[in-house]
C-alpha cells in the first residue's frame, strides 16, 4: 500500500509522455504529407527536370562536337574523352528515367522532395562534367585536327546526307495526291525545315573556323532528321490507307458484338456502356466517310472506339474474348502510338529550337512504353502499354 502513492504520479507522468510523443509523432507525418510539403516536392522535381534538360544540352553539344572534329569513331582520340562523353550519354539516360519515375512517384511528399533534390544536384554535376569535357575535347582538337581537312570531311558529310534521303518532292507530291492536309503537314513542314537546315550549313560551311564548323554539323544533323520525317511521314500515311477499310470493318463488327454483350449482361456493363457503343459507332462512320482522304485519322478512331468497348463491356466479356478483343486492338494502337512519337520528333527537328524538356520527357515515356508494348508476350498488357505510349502523346 505503501508504494500505490509514487505508482499514480508515474503512471500518469508515462502516460502524459506516451501522448506527447504520439503528438509529435502525427504531427510530424502530417507535416511530411501536408500541401506545403507537396508544394515543394513539385517544386523540387522542377528543379530536377531543368536540371536533366541542361545535362540533355550539355551532352547533345558534346556529341555535336565529336562529329565536328572527327571524334566518334577515331582511334586517336584520348581515352579519357570517350570515356567521358559515354559517361555523359549514360548519366543522361539514367536522368531521363529517374525523372520521369519520379513523375509517376506517389510515397511521402517528404520523402519525394528529398529525392528529387538529391537527383538535381547530381544531374547538376553531371552538367558541369560534361561541360569539362567539351571544352576539353576543343582544346584537344585544336591541337590534333586540320579544320581545312574538317571541313572537307563535313561537305562530304553534307552530300552524303542528301543522298542517303533523295529529293522529298516526290514523296510530297503523292501525300498531296492522295491525303488531306492533315496527314500531310508535318511532312511538308519537315521538308521545308530541311532545305533551311541545308542552306544553313552551306553558309556555315563558306566559313573555316571551328564555331561555324559546329554551327554546320548542328545544321546537317537537322536536316538528316528532317528528311527522315518526310520519309517516316510518308510510310505511315501510306500504311494508314491501306489498312483504313479493313480496319473500320473489324471494329464495326467488334461494335456490333458489344452492344449485344452490353443487352444481354447489362449489370456487368458500365452504366453508360449503350451511350458509349452508340458514340464509338458514330465517330466510326464520321471516319469511314472520310477515311479515303484522311486514313491516319480514321485507324485514330478506329484505336479510341476500341479502347471505349473496353470500358464499356469489360467485365461482360469472358477472359477468352478479352484476349481476342486486346490482340485485335494491339496492332492499330501501336500503329497510332508510333505515328504519334514520329510526328512529334518530326515537329521537334523541324523546330528553330530545342524543345521543352517536359516535351522531352514525354517523347521519352511514349519511348518507354513502346519498347515495353514491343517486349509483351500477352495482348493485354502490351495494348495497355501501348495505349498508355499514346496518351503521353496526347497533348500534341
Amino acid at each position: 500500500m505503501t508504494e500505490i502513492p509514487w505508482l499514480v504520479p508515474a503512471a500518469v507522468a508515462l502516460g502524459v509522455a506516451a501522448v506527447l510523443v504520439l503528438a509529435v509523432v502525427v504531427m510530424v507525418r502530417v507535416h511530411r504529407r501536408s500541401p506545403r510539403m507537396r508544394a515543394a516536392a513539385q517544386t523540387a522535381l522542377q528543379q530536377a527536370t531543368e536540371a536533366l534538360g541542361g545535362l540533355d544540352d550539355a551532352v547533345d553539344d558534346l556529341d555535336v562536337a565529336f562529329e565536328a572534329f572527327d571524334g566518334v569513331e577515331a582511334s586517336d582520340v584520348p581515352a579519357e574523352l570517350r570515356r567521358a562523353r559515354a559517361s555523359a550519354q549514360r548519366a543522361r539516360d539514367r536522368g531521363f528515367a529517374e525523372v520521369l519515375d519520379l513523375r509517376a512517384d506517389t510515397s511521402v511528399a517528404a520523402a519525394r522532395r528529398d529525392r528529387a533534390g538529391q537527383l538535381r544536384q547530381s544531374l547538376r554535376t553531371q552538367t558541369e562534367r560534361a561541360a569539362a569535357a567539351n571544352q576539353q575535347f576543343g582544346e584537344w582538337a585544336r591541337t590534333h585536327r586540320d579544320v581545312a581537312l574538317l571541313y572537307a570531311t563535313a561537305r562530304r558529310r553534307r552530300e552524303a546526307v542528301v543522298a542517303a534521303a533523295g529529293d522529298p518532292e516526290p514523296l510530297l507530291a503523292a501525300l498531296r495526291d492522295r491525303f488531306d492536309p492533315a496527314d500531310r503537314r508535318e511532312a511538308e513542314r519537315a521538308a521545308g525545315a530541311a532545305s533551311t537546315a541545308l542552306s544553313a550549313a552551306d553558309d556555315a560551311l563558306s566559313y573555316d573556323d571551328a564555331a561555324h564548323l559546329l554551327a554546320a554539323t548542328r545544321a546537317l544533323r537537322r536536316a538528316a532528321r528532317c528528311l527522315r520525317a518526310v520519309e517516316d511521314e510518308h510510310r505511315i500515311a501510306v500504311q494508314a490507307a491501306a489498312n483504313a477499310a479493313t480496319e473500320i470493318d473489324a471494329a464495326r463488327a467488334e461494335l456490333t458484338d458489344a452492344v449485344s454483350a452490353a443487352a444481354a449482361r447489362p449489370e456487368a456493363c458500365a452504366p453508360d456502356a449503350p451511350v458509349r457503343l452508340r458514340d464509338a459507332m458514330a465517330t466510326l462512320d464520321d471516319a469511314a466517310a472520310r477515311s479515303a482522304r484522311r486514313p491516319r485519322e480514321a485507324i485514330a478512331t478506329v484505336a479510341r472506339a476500341r479502347a471505349a468497348r473496353d470500358v464499356a463491356v469489360h467485365g461482360a466479356l469472358t477472359p477468352r474474348r478479352r484476349l481476342e478483343a486486346a490482340r485485335a486492338a494491339l496492332p492499330g494502337t501501336l500503329a497510332c502510338a508510333r505515328a504519334a512519337l514520329a510526328t512529334a520528333e518530326a515537329g521537334d527537328a523541324a523546330s528553330d529550337a530545342r524543345p521543352s524538356i517536359a516535351r522531352r520527357l514525354d517523347l521519352e515515356d511514349a519511348r518507354r512504353h513502346l519498347a515495353t508494348a514491343r517486349a509483351e508476350t500477352d495482348a493485354a498488357p502490351a495494348l495497355e502499354a501501348a495505349r498508355a505510349a499514346w496518351r503521353a502523346l496526347s497533348a500534341d
